[in-house]
C-alpha cells in the first residue's frame, strides 16, 4: 500500500462530497490501486455546520494555513474558491513548501495561474485543476494525455450548467428569462448572486485555462471576450427554432493566423448539432484536431459528486507520479499570442427588430442593410403580437444575414434604430454554422 496524506481547505458541497467518496470507496480504491488516501487535516469557516460526513473523525484546523504545517502532507486541496485572498496565499505557500496542490478554483487560475504554475514547476510539484473546468468531464486529462500530441485546431463547448439550464428551460416552458432564473435559484441550479454564470464570466475563466492547454498560450483572462445570456428573450428562442437553430452559450478557442480567438457568447447553432442537444445542467465540449475531426465529451458540469470525482482523478494522477506537467507545457515555453479582434471576424447574424405595424417598414429596413453591404439570407415577418409586449401595434421582424463583420452590421443598425417606426434597440446574435 502507498499512502498519500491529504489536507482539505473548504468543506462546502464539493469538499464534503470528496470526503464522503474517499470514505465510501476506501476498499475499492485500495483494491484497484493499492492506494491509501489518508486525510490528515480539514478546515472550513464553520466547524459546527451539518455535513454529510462526521467531522469528528478528522483533525480540524480553524486556520487553514496551519494545514500546510502538517508533517508529510503530500497533497493540499483548495476548495475555498476566492479569486485571490486566502485561496491564493494557501496555494502559493503550499507549492513553495513542495506540497502538491489540487484546486477547483478556475477564477484563481485564470487570473493568477501563470505565477502559480511557475512556482509549482520550480519546486517540482504539481498544481492540478481537472475539477476547475466542466465538473466531472475529464477534459483536462483528455487534452493533456490522450490527444496532447495531436494538433488541436479548435475547441467549442457549453461550460456552464446554470446558463444551459436556463436556456433549455426557456425553450421547454416557453417562459421568459427572469422567470426561469428565479426557478433555477429555487432548485439550486443557480446561485443567489448568479452574475458570474449568466454574464459569461465563469465560462470565460474556464476557457482561458482550456486555451492554455490546447494551444500553449499564456493564461490571460483579459484575452477572452465574453457576453452572457441576460438579454436573450423567449421570442429569440422561438424564432431560432423556426429557423432551424437553438441558442446556447458557447465558449470557443482557436488559433487564426497565429492569433488567439477566445470568445464566450450566445450563439444560434444548428438544432441537430451535438452541442444543441446538450440540455439542462449538462456540459458538452467538441475538440477538433488534425487527427480527429470531432471528439465530443458530454457530462455533468457541476455539482458536488461530479466535481469531487475530478479531484479524485487528480489525486490518482499524483499517485501515478507521471511526467505530465501541470499545464502540459513548461511555463517558459508558453506563448503570448496576439488576440483576434472579435469584431473583425466575418459571421452570420440573427436580428430581431421591433417595429410599428405600418406599410413600408420591411422595405426601408432591407434597403438600409443593402446600402451597408449586409446581405440578407432569411426574413421572417410575423404579424402576431410579440410575447414580450402589451402593445398591439408592435411586431417583430426577424432577419438572418449572410456573413458580415460586426462593424458593418453595427453601422447599419445605428441607422435602422433611428427610424421613427423602430420601437426599441435591435437585438443581434451571431449564427455559427460550423458547430456540429
Amino acid at each position: 500500500m502507498t499512502t498519500l496524506n491529504i489536507s482539505i481547505a473548504g468543506l462546502g458541497n464539493v469538499g464534503s462530497n470528496l470526503v464522503k467518496i474517499i470514505e465510501e470507496n476506501y476498499h475499492s480504491i485500495s483494491y484497484k490501486s493499492s492506494l491509501n488516501i489518508n486525510i490528515v487535516g480539514i478546515s472550513a469557516k464553520n466547524k459546527s455546520k451539518n455535513r454529510i460526513f462526521d467531522v469528528k473523525k478528522y483533525e480540524w484546523y480553524d486556520n487553514p494555513i496551519n494545514l500546510l504545517d502538517i508533517n508529510n502532507t503530500n497533497i493540499f486541496i483548495e476548495l475555498i474558491g476566492e479569486e485571490k485572498g486566502i485561496s491564493f496565499d494557501l496555494v502559493k505557500e503550499a507549492l513553495q513548501k513542495k506540497i502538491n496542490v489540487i484546486t477547483a478554483n478556475k477564477a484563481l487560475l485564470a487570473n493568477h495561474g501563470n505565477e502559480l504554475f511557475k512556482i509549482a514547476e520550480d519546486n517540482s510539484v504539481k498544481l492540478l485543476f481537472e475539477a476547475a473546468v466542466a465538473g466531472g468531464i475529464p477534459i483536462i486529462k483528455t487534452i493533456k494525455s490522450s490527444i496532447f500530441l495531436n494538433n488541436i485546431k479548435k475547441i467549442s463547448g457549453i461550460l456552464n450548467g446554470t446558463t444551459n439550464y436556463i436556456l433549455s428551460e426557456m425553450e421547454n416552458s416557453k417562459s421568459n428569462f427572469d422567470e426561469v432564473l428565479k426557478d433555477a435559484k429555487s432548485k439550486g441550479f443557480a446561485e443567489q448572486d448568479s452574475t458570474n454564470d449568466i454574464e459569461g464570466i465563469d465560462s470565460a475563466h474556464k476557457l482561458s485555462l482550456l486555451s492554455a492547454i490546447c494551444f500553449g498560450s499564456k493564461i490571460n483572462f483579459k484575452n477572452v471576450d465574453f457576453q452572457g445570456i441576460s438579454n436573450i428573450q423567449i421570442d429569440d428562442i422561438i424564432n431560432a427554432k423556426k429557423l432551424g437553430y437553438k441558442i446556447k452559450l458557447i465558449s470557443t478557442s482557436e488559433l487564426i493566423d497565429n492569433k488567439i480567438y477566445n470568445v464566450v457568447e450566445p450563439l444560434l447553432i444548428k438544432q441537430d448539432s451535438q452541442l444543441a442537444n446538450v440540455n439542462n445542467v449538462l456540459n458538452g465540449i467538441i475538440i477538433q484536431t488534425d487527427q480527429l475531426k470531432s471528439l465530443f465529451l458530454e457530462g455533468e458540469g457541476a455539482g458536488g459528486r461530479p466535481t469531487a470525482s475530478s479531484i479524485m482523478s487528480d489525486i490518482y494522477d499524483i499517485y501515478e507520479n507521471n511526467n505530465n506537467l501541470s499545464l502540459g507545457y513548461k511555463i517558459d515555453n508558453l506563448k503570448d499570442f496576439e488576440r483576434v479582434d472579435n469584431k473583425e471576424k466575418s459571421i452570420s447574424y440573427y436580428l430581431r427588430i421591433y417595429v410599428e405595424d405600418i406599410p413600408g417598414v420591411l422595405a426601408k429596413i432591407t434597403s438600409i442593410l443593402n446600402n451597408f453591404g449586409v446581405s440578407i439570407e432569411t426574413i421572417l415577418q410575423m404579424p402576431e403580437k410579440s410575447k414580450n409586449s402589451k402593445e398591439v401595434n408592435k411586431v417583430p421582424i426577424i432577419i438572418t444575414t449572410h456573413e458580415t463583420t460586426h462593424k458593418l452590421l453595427k453601422n447599419s443598425l445605428s441607422e435602422i434604430e433611428n427610424l421613427k417606426f423602430v420601437i426599441s434597440e435591435v437585438t443581434f446574435i451571431k449564427i455559427d454554422k460550423s458547430i456540429y
